[in-house]
């Protein structure tokens, strides 16, 4: 059974969504301060108010008293020109409530208002999403490159450690936060930088629970990271964390993504059917072994699948070249893996 944004997303419901979000009762649920109301030139309703994003990730120095946030109470969109973060209403909850894309659809029930397009319209609207292949679309967050300028211009020898030369640092725009003294993947859908991860660095970061805390709001079962430089080529690997990722790109192979994790999202598999061939390679462990049967059984229809047998206790980023060329050459093709699972059932029940 699928939940949470996987489900709305599936059901084309996301944009009813935002056009059923009071605008102005999130507002006022925050208590945004210094409102004040403009009209733009297409007829749209601003509100510009004191930045709300500043109590969560503090950015103003003297708590934005001279509003430089603005919300449009139709388009249902947010901006703090001064921070350089623009996103949907959605994003906005789930960064004031600190929780992941994927677990705020939960959290705006209490500012929906009645459907705004009646039945058959908004049912004629999600055939043509569903059609078109836009079912999926989501209105992802946008930060301006500021945001994560500090951390770029910090170096730190744990890259180094883990095998990711200046090659991978430049191009993935890699970075360390040493307030938290964390290593920062700042993730890119499109070229926008929609948000980030910051990963532990082992007998450093204290405390070093969760192993990776994302930006709020971040879209992590919606969205893969890498996924601009892989697109360019007709195949790709899939694996689970960034810094696999982080280790291909320092080995010139650019074509290499990851699912931040084993969880798999629906919108993920979707991403990777365009590609002509998919390699996965996830973690031998449980989670790792239900994340690649998921993508295995999603992609088979659609692409040509093949499985990289993993080591224990060891990914890609643990690996020399000559060990991941060895491990793409004895790929099999995902019908095996898969009658292989089939195998189990029946021998285990």
């Amino acid at each position: 059974m699928k939940s949470g944004l996987d489900a709305i997303l599936q059901e084309g419901f996301y944009h009813e969504y935002l056009r059923r979000l009071d605008a102005q009762a999130v507002l006022d649920h925050y208590g945004a301060e210094n409102q004040r109301e403009d009209r733009n030139k297409d007829g749209t309703t601003e509100i510009i108010h004191s930045c709300l994003l500043d109590r969560v990730e503090p950015h103003h120095s003297n708590g934005d008293r001279n509003p430089s946030a603005a919300c449009n109470l139709e388009k249902k969109k947010y901006v703090c020109y001064a921070g350089g973060w623009s996103g949907d209403l959605i994003h906005l909850v789930a960064k004031m409530e600190g929780a992941e894309f994927a677990d705020s659809l939960g959290l705006v029930g209490q500012f929906l208002t009645g459907a705004t397009l009646d039945t058959e319209t908004f049912k004629a609207e999600v055939e043509k999403m569903f059609a078109s292949g836009a079912a999926y679309s989501i209105n992802l967050p946008s930060y301006d490159l500021q945001v994560i300028q500090e951390w770029r211009d910090q170096p730190h020898p744990y890259w180094r450690e883990r095998g990711i030369n200046e090659l991978a640092r430049e191009a993935l725009m890699l970075g360390y936060d040493q307030d938290t003294q964390r290593i920062v993947f700042p993730h890119f859908v499109d070229g926008t930088l929609v948000g980030w991860q910051k990963r532990v660095i082992p007998g450093l970061t204290k405390p070093d629970i969760p192993k990776y805390k994302n930006s709020p709001g971040f879209p992590k079962s919606e969205t893969l990271y890498n996924l601009d430089f892989a697109r360019e080529f007709p195949r790709v690997c899939v694996v689970e964390s960034p810094m696999s990722v982080a280790r291909a790109v320092s080995l010139q192979l650019p074509n290499v993504v990851s699912t931040f994790g084993a969880k798999v999202g629906e919108h993920q598999i979707d991403l990777l059917k365009n590609f002509e061939q998919v390699y996965v390679w996830f973690d031998r462990d449980t989670s790792g072994i239900q994340g690649e049967r998921k993508l295995l059984e999603g992609l088979y229809r659609h692409t040509e699948v093949l499985w990289i047998a993993p080591d224990r206790g060891k990914d890609m980023a643990d690996c020399s070249m000559d060990e991941i060329a060895a491990k793409f050459i004895m790929a099999e093709p995902a019908a095996l893996r898969l009658g292989a699972y089939s195998q189990f059932r029946r021998t285990h029940g």
